[in-house]
């Protein structure tokens, strides 16, 4: 009796109007989640990481050197750390490198003091060597007469 009433009360709402146009309409296919807007401090980090990238990409250390603190530190894969002098003769001799943006960096800002997080793609030569890193970036930045610089970094290679 139950399964009667079942079939009998599934066929009374089939015979309501719209309900076979309803079960007839297609779903909207899901939509990529738009990316929210950048905030002022995402877009303010983010322009200074692409001038680190454009320092590197140009082999112009007197540029990248500007974005360092005098104290600069830079905790590496390797385990070392190395400060402005080390970092900037270093890089100095990547040559062909290019840099890229794996993800969107995050910033976390309180006052004149800011860390950014972010993975980035570094690709070139080194020692006649090629390599192409990806890499996690937590990276201190501080406010000084008005200009933003990195006072440490510390970095990690991510396994592909």
């Amino acid at each position: 009796m139950k399964h009667y009433l079942l079939t009998l009360g599934t066929l009374a709402l089939l015979t309501l109007p719209g309900t076979q146009q309803l079960a007839a309409t297609t779903r909207p296919a899901p939509t990529a989640k738009a990316r929210p807007a950048l905030t002022p401090d995402e877009q303010l980090f983010t322009g200074l990481f692409g001038q680190v990238s454009a320092a590197i990409e140009k082999r112009d250390m007197k540029a990248l050197g500007q974005l360092m603190t005098p104290e600069y530190a830079h905790y590496a894969p390797d385990n070392t750390v190395g400060n402005r002098t080390d970092e900037l003769a270093y890089v100095g001799r990547w040559v062909g490198t290019k840099v890229k943006a794996v993800t969107p960096l995050k910033v976390t800002r309180s006052g004149d003091m800011a860390v950014t997080v972010a993975t980035s793609t570094f690709s070139g030569e080194f020692e006649g060597k090629p390599f192409n890193n990806t890499v996690n970036m937590m990276i201190a930045w501080v406010l000084r007469n008005g200009q933003w610089q990195m006072a440490v970094v510390h970095s990690k290679v991510v396994k592909a």
